[in-house]
């Protein structure tokens, strides 16, 4: 039989999908071992359709209401039933095997809402409750699989700080879709509305509110973590954001600067070292 014949399993399209576009992510998982590191995949894909969704619709109703088909998919799973798809097949899976809470999934899902709105968040606060809820909580989930109910609060704290960061790195990509997630508190503070970030004008106030972006990031990171073994691929990649932060200042915080993100060389020897010490 011809390998065309062998149809690509579920699990196996959500790792092509997590390598292709998540890949520290999924990179971190490698040093999980069988079970675990199919559901620390699975819902990774599910992270991916989720804060996908925006660039998928021309429309925020659209938006809106492929959330809630999601919403609806995942209470299905909890009430026994499991739709037709790839994703939704391997997240049932991993919700069976490892006991995981809907409420979790239920806030991913909500705080993707915000992704179909054209308003920057209000302030820095707003800010890092849409990075926990959707970064943070995904680390958490993803240490319950990995056995670790106890540092799940950590492992949001680390998920936090990958994602408010994440969103720094794409602002560039952000800006070209008239998204703007710099929170208007730091706008208003260098006299930038989010207009002046779509358009690239005033860099040098555009500068001074990132690099003020960047010292917030930096307090705001939980210091201390000691990440349990069996823990580790759920967190070890965030130390790769550390990288950009560094690069980020060494380029006067200039967002569009080149050679900002590290390469994945460098990106899998910080994951390496993350999960062999524990240290994010």
């Amino acid at each position: 039989m011809s390998p065309e014949a062998h149809p690509q399993s579920n699990a196996d399209y959500c790792a092509d999908q997590v390598r292709a576009y998540d890949y520290h992510r999924y990179f971190a998982a490698t040093f999980a071992a069988g079970d675990v590191r199919r559901g620390l995949i699975a819902l990774y894909a599910f992270n991916l359709e989720i804060a996908s969704v925006r660039e998928r619709v021309s429309e925020a109703i659209l938006g809106q209401m492929r959330l809630q088909w999601w919403r609806d998919t995942i209470g299905e799973i909890y009430n026994g039933t499991v739709r037709n798809h790839a994703v939704v097949s391997e997240i049932a899976w991993t919700i069976d095997a490892f006991d995981l809470p809907q409420d979790g999934f239920g806030r991913m899902i909500d705080a993707r809402l915000f992704d179909l709105e054209d308003d920057p968040p209000e302030d820095s606060a707003a800010l890092m409750g849409y990075a926990s809820a959707t970064s943070g909580q995904l680390a958490s989930m993803a240490s319950l699989i990995c056995g670790e109910t106890g540092f799940a609060a950590d492992a949001a704290a680390a998920g936090t700080f990958w994602g408010v960061t994440g969103l720094l790195r794409a602002l560039p990509h952000h800006a070209g879709q008239r998204r703007v997630y710099l929170p208007n508190d730091y706008l208003r503070e260098y006299g930038l509305t989010a207009d002046d970030v779509v358009e690239r004008r005033n860099p040098a106030a555009m500068g001074a509110a990132v690099a003020a972006i960047v010292a917030f990031i930096g307090r705001s990171k939980a210091a201390g973590i000691n990440v349990p073994r069996p823990a580790r691929p759920a967190v070890a990649y965030s130390p790769v954001a550390t990288l950009y932060l560094r690069s980020l200042e060494k380029a006067g915080c200039d967002v569009y600067a080149e050679g900002l993100e590290p390469s994945r060389f460098r990106g899998q020897i910080k994951i390496l070292g993350s999960a062999m010490t524990g240290r994010v």
